[in-house]
């Protein structure tokens, strides 16, 4: 009987202390893999949390090895990583009653926003009808056209003083302030003295014809040249003005006509607008307009500046006089 009690003292015993040791070794580090993200899973960095709390990386190499050619983790830019991962402390997890409620396990926390929100698109694959205004005679001929299975758009100014198409003047398909906004273009047929291809984007309530704009400078030959940011303004006499804020350098060979093309104007900020010109996704241009100083049209004439225009945000395509170009594939995102 002695015996028996004493086993049963000595096996309680043990299972006492396997519970203990069980239970206090939730305090100790526990080794987490935070793979960052890539195309191949095998050429990815890992990073692990070892004993001193410190996270160690771990380069790969590009066939996935781990050897030494690499002396440091060579991580892609926060700002364009799709997914960012922090490790919390245990000390964050629920607890009831001093015991511990949940397993010990690290909390994945993406730190990075979405991204460009798509605002507006338009490949016209319905027509220029869907989401722009009607052609009226003061804006020129603009058709529905293909280049080969792909629809697209045709401005012809060839005729008329200009070719243009407006669209969301009263901000009903979005209104956000700070936009990129860019479109394809290609030049069909020369002017017979310097002209552009423009995107406006952003405009006063006042007046579509009060905007910002990015445009592609066309030569006689027909090629573009280089791209300019614009602002149109009242003149001061009844009537509006162009003038050039900024010009891109001019391109060392000229695009020759009948080439697609992209230009892109990112407008941001309500009291101070930043500016930011490009041409196939290159930067070329950029300008911070005060809003308040005066401004050179492109006449020469000093003019009021026309403020910062973020009443709404208008979008309009205009092929100047003797011009003929084809558009396709608009796009405004957010920043």
């Amino acid at each position: 009987m002695d015996r028996w009690i004493w086993l049963s003292f000595l096996t309680l015993h043990l299972v006492w202390g396997g519970l203990f040791l069980s239970t206090s070794g939730c305090t100790s580090q526990t080794a987490i893999a935070i793979v960052a993200t890539g195309a191949d899973a095998s050429t990815r960095d890992s990073a692990f949390v070892g004993p001193d709390g410190v996270a160690d990386v771990v380069p790969r190499d590009a066939d996935g090895s781990t050897g030494d050619s690499a002396t440091a983790p060579d991580f892609p830019d926060a700002l364009s990583t799709a997914d960012a991962f922090a490790v919390l402390p245990e000390a964050s997890l629920p607890e009831t009653a001093g015991r511990e409620t949940a397993p010990e396990v690290a909390i994945l926390q993406d730190t990075l926003s979405s991204g460009p929100v798509t605002l507006f698109s338009d490949a016209f694959n319905g027509g220029y009808e869907v989401n722009w205004q009607l052609s009226v005679s003061s804006d020129g001929p603009v058709t529905n056209a293909r280049d080969g299975t792909n629809p697209i758009v045709t401005l012809d100014s060839t005729q008329t003083d200009y070719s243009r198409l407006r669209g969301n003047i009263i901000g009903d398909l979005f209104t956000a302030k700070d936009v990129t906004a860019s479109m394809r273009m290609r030049v069909e047929q020369a002017p017979s003295s310097t002209r552009t291809i423009r995107l406006d984007v952003r405009q006063a309530d006042t007046s579509e014809n009060i905007f910002y704009a990015v445009g592609a400078v066309v030569a006689t030959d027909g090629s573009i040249t280089n791209v300019v940011i614009l602002k149109k303004v009242p003149d001061g006499a009844g009537n509006y003005t162009m003038c050039q804020l900024a010009a891109g350098p001019v391109f060392a060979t000229p695009i020759a006509m009948n080439q697609w093309r992209r230009v892109k104007l990112t407008v941001s900020g309500t009291s101070s607008v930043r500016l930011v010109a490009f041409f196939d996704e290159l930067q070329v241009a950029t300008f911070t307009d005060d809003c308040n100083s005066t401004l050179t049209a492109t006449n020469g004439a000093t003019v009021a500046n026309g403020g910062c225009l973020a009443d709404q945000t208008g979008l309009g395509i205009q092929v100047e006089k003797g011009l003929k170009a084809s558009v396709d594939d608009v796009l405004v995102t957010t920043p």
